[in-house]
């Protein structure tokens, strides 16, 4: 008879314009005990009614005070994009609120903050800036280029969260203390050297493993990641027995 893993809470955080929801099938498709939450920012998805954030440490303060009454055992913390430097960010105001850091520190198709050279005065991108990245990342549906008042509900957003990342300047610290796995895409613009860059922002074990796909692997090949975070879940709580993985190929 196999013994259930302890349950572990995922905090998930979003990539630049996109509603933390995109994480909410993960649910259905990873077992019980692995707890998966999406984190809505301010201005996103149904917390839309709220003014966007562009201040990356007030932003983590805020979030920290959010999530620190749902923190009760062994948690992650899981970023794609800048989702990622969120997810550091959120998690060493965590620690500053005198809640244990995270088990894990998950970053996702996501630059390092060293490799970041981030600049206060960095100026909002214009409309034009903005589709042409869209079309570069290559995530966005056709329909939203094809639809103006959909466009111009999402250019905002984007346009907040881009600026959040060009004004985010790293500050000087200690690292996190806990394990910091990495996953990037083959085909991803986010260079390699800007990957393992990683490694610097926490103490624990660092790992990097790299996945099929561009930018957004981990919801376009969405079987093979979620194996792949459910392997990695199952080390960090080191349990034994291993349970059997299950299927998820067919979700694709």
């Amino acid at each position: 008879m196999s013994v259930a893993p302890h349950p572990i809470r995922l905090f998930c955080f979003a990539c630049s314009g996109a509603s933390a929801m995109a994480f909410a099938p993960w649910r259905a498709a990873l077992p019980a005990w692995l707890d998966v939450q999406p984190v809505e920012l301010p201005g996103h998805g149904w917390r839309g009614d709220e003014p966007l954030q562009v201040d990356m440490p007030a932003l983590a303060a805020s979030l920290a005070a959010e999530l620190a009454p749902m923190i009760n055992g062994p948690y992650l913390m899981l970023g794609h994009s800048i989702g990622g430097v969120v997810a550091l960010e959120v998690a060493h105001a965590l620690v500053a609120l005198g809640v244990e850091p995270p088990g894990a520190l998950i970053a996702v198709a996501s630059t390092a903050p060293g490799q970041r050279d981030g600049n206060p005065d960095a100026r909002p991108m214009t409309d034009a800036e903005l589709i042409a990245e869209l079309h570069r990342l290559d995530g966005t549906p056709r329909a939203v280029f094809d639809d103006p008042e959909m466009l111009a509900m999402v250019l905002p957003v984007l346009r907040a969260d881009f600026l959040l990342g060009d004004r985010y300047r790293p500050p000087q610290r200690s690292p996190l203390p806990c394990a910091l796995h990495v996953f990037g895409g083959r085909d991803d613009s986010v260079a390699v050297s800007a990957l393992t860059t990683w490694e610097a922002e926490c103490s624990g074990p660092f790992h990097l493993e790299m996945c099929t796909g561009g930018h957004f692997f981990l919801h376009r090949q969405r079987a093979d990641f979620l194996e792949r975070l459910l392997r990695l879940c199952l080390d960090l709580r080191e349990q034994a027995p291993r349970l059997s993985l299950p299927s998820l190929h067919a979700l694709g």
